[in-house]
């Protein structure tokens, strides 16, 4: 018999805000966690928490969105180029 490679989950990753710090929202198993990129600290959101936890975009829409919107000029001109219909 054969073991075969269990495929892994696909986790999501939110853009967030603890407090006044800057960081990534994911849920490990029943564990809602914040990682601060800056500092590696990694907390583990409780009751607690909620009142002081803003989440924001879903990372991989927001980096999907950036890539293109770079990748055809940047910010202004996708801006200036958009077309206008007027009713």
């Amino acid at each position: 018999m054969q073991t075969i490679a269990q495929p892994r989950t696909a986790r999501k990753a939110f853009y967030a805000h603890l407090d006044s710090t800057a960081g990534y929202l994911t849920k490990v198993g029943q564990a809602i966690l914040f990682l601060d990129p800056e500092t590696g600290a990694i907390t583990t959101i409780g009751p607690e928490h909620v009142n002081f936890l803003v989440v924001l975009g879903q990372v991989d829409v927001a980096m999907e969105q950036y890539i293109s919107d770079m990748t055809t000029g940047g910010y202004a001109k996708v801006a200036c180029t958009r077309q206008m219909e007027v009713a």
